[in-house]
């Protein structure tokens, strides 16, 4: 130990550093010593009319292989006095201005060449430090990689890269639409992106055997049905810098696995080579939160099966006993009549009490429909933009299941009166709608959109969702807002009734249409939330009494 502390302070002392110690380096250093008085002596005790000081150049390069900046420049220091002294020693007597100028251009050499011997010391020097910087951080990533909990692949984009930049070459410019003409184009290029690198938790999560049979390409674990394959592809076409969102994965026993991917691509053309994906097992998760949701639904459709079958017979108690005396006084009414001498009277008597009963199960059916729209007082101001923002938010969850977007255009628009629970069950109802459409369809594409906008100068709002499923069809666009009325085997048919209802008990319009580029438009009007005329405000306070009555006058 006290011998190695003792070399390091030596090479200090020279001006070298112990990262110079290997020995070709030192034998090169060695060498210009006996170069440098060599060059001395011939400079100084021979007649050769040259610059043979130029010479100590060579010393310079031999010495720096060993020496640090601080050496170079002593040695350069040196050399320049060794030519400066040889000069006078050889051109004291006889000195002239040719002996000057082979001087003046050898010191010029020997400074100019320990300049550049400086400058690659340096430049070397942070050479070193960044590889070392970039060694120790290559070091501090594979110790992460390797003892992280969590799945991490390196895998191999450069091919996939290449054939995206082959379709743009080609004038492809929308990629959803050139995967739905291709079914199988998605896979085949999971077929081009290669596994390098997995760590041991990407092998326990698959089940495999060991690294060397996940490595190679990806496409053995990607199941034929699964759309984040395009999803990755748009965000590499969308140059975006990350992708996040859930997949499923193949075992090596046949298992399918839901996963969480995370996705970091570089920023410029190179490193795509290395791009490393983050993935994390929510297959246990996902089959718990289906088994709640599927007993949360049918618990659901038990819960209206029940009030729908407890409504129908509070609807059949009430309305059986008008129903039953229209009927006895139509009977009566008829019998009045045919008599062989019609009593007009009595019949009239008996037709009003029909007409009278008539009106008493009108009234039953409009006191039954006021109690299926109880909660949509239409007397709060609502904020539409918020609201489907807050639905975005209740509904992540579907959203990302179905590996949907929810994508909003919001124009400037008034605030509307109506129910805030009401119609955020109407957009909650509609957004559903639309992703089970998309889901039906199987739509690569799966984005729904909520456009919010003014009509009539501002008297009304219109909002707009529209899905990517395949639409409406003629034969069930006219029977669409009918009650009872579904296309799906699990539906009761009564959620659009309900929107319906609920839109105009607002005094709205409830509408749907296909759009032209594909896909449904469910569409609703609102009249907009209009402040108070000045006038009536002053109408308003005129008509108030006042707070505390005033006290009579008294008379002295």
């Amino acid at each position: 130990m006290v011998g190695a502390e003792g070399g390091a302070k030596g090479d200090a002392a020279w001006g070298g550093s112990p990262a110079n110690g290997r020995p070709m380096e030192r034998r090169l250093g060695l060498l210009s010593i006996p170069l440098a008085l060599a060059v001395f002596f011939v400079d100084t005790f021979t007649d050769i009319e040259s610059a043979i000081a130029v010479l100590y150049v060579l010393v310079l390069l031999l010495a720096a292989t060993a020496l640090s900046r601080r050496g170079i420049l002593r040695v350069a220091a040196g050399c320049a006095l060794l030519a400066v002294l040889s000069f006078f020693l050889s051109h004291w007597q006889d000195m002239d201005l040719s002996s000057v100028l082979r001087c003046g251009v050898s010191l010029a050499a020997i400074l100019i060449t320990g300049a550049l011997l400086v400058r690659d010391h340096d430049s070397r020097t942070l050479l070193l430090r960044a590889n070392g910087a970039l060694a120790r951080s290559e070091k501090r990533y594979r110790c992460m990689f390797e003892q992280a909990r969590i799945s991490l692949w390196e895998q191999d984009f450069t091919a996939v890269t290449a054939a995206l930049d082959a379709l743009r070459a080609r004038g492809v410019t929308d990629l959803a639409a050139h995967a739905q003409a291709d079914p199988g184009w998605a896979r085949g290029m999971g077929a081009l992106i290669r596994t390098t690198n997995v760590n041991d938790a990407t092998v326990e999560l698959l089940g495999a055997a060991g690294r060397p049979a996940v490595l190679g390409p990806l496409d053995r674990y990607l199941p034929a049905e699964d759309a984040a394959m395009l999803q990755v592809l748009l965000a590499l076409w969308e140059k975006r810098d990350r992708f996040e969102g859930r997949a499923q994965l193949i075992a090596a026993d046949g298992r399918t696995l839901t996963v969480l991917l995370g996705i970091s691509f570089p920023d410029d053309c190179v490193g795509f080579d290395q791009v490393v994906v983050g993935v994390v097992d929510i297959t246990q998760r996902e089959r718990t939160q289906e088994a709640l949701l599927a007993a949360q639904a049918e618990l659901a459709r038990a819960a209206r099966a029940a009030t729908l079958g407890a409504l129908s017979a509070s609807i059949a108690h009430e309305l059986n006993q008008p129903l039953g005396a229209i009927v006895l006084n139509a009977q009566a009414c008829l019998r009045w009549l045919r008599r062989d001498q019609p009593d007009i009277e009595t019949a009239a008597k008996a037709a009003d009490r029909i007409v009278r009963d008539g009106r008493r199960a009108a009234d039953i059916v409009q006191r039954t429909r006021g109690m299926l729209v109880k909660d949509t007082h239409c007397d709060e101001t609502i904020d539409l933009a918020q609201l489907v923002t807050e639905v975005g938010l209740l509904l992540e969850r579907e959203l990302s299941g179905g590996g949907a977007v929810l994508v909003t255009d919001f124009a400037p628009a008034p605030p509307v009166r109506g129910s805030r629970v009401g119609l955020q069950q109407v957009l909650v109802n509609l957004v559903t709608n639309g992703l089970h459409a998309m889901a039906e369809a199987d739509s690569p594409r799966r984005e729904l959109t909520v456009a919010i906008g003014s009509l009539e100068g501002g008297a009304q709002v219109r909002v707009a969702v529209r899905d990517r499923g395949r639409g409406i069809d003629e034969a069930s666009h006219s029977r669409l807002f009918d009650p009872f009325f579904t296309t799906r085997p699990d539906g009761m048919g009564m959620g659009l009734a309900i929107c319906r209802s609920t839109i105009e008990s607002c005094g709205g319009t409830l509408t749907a249409h296909n759009h032209a580029d594909g896909g449904a438009v469910f569409e609703f009007t609102i009249p907009a939330a209009l402040p108070p005329s000045p006038k009536s405000l002053i109408e308003e306070l005129i008509a108030q009494p006042p707070a505390v009555p005033l006290a009579a006058a008294r008379e002295d």
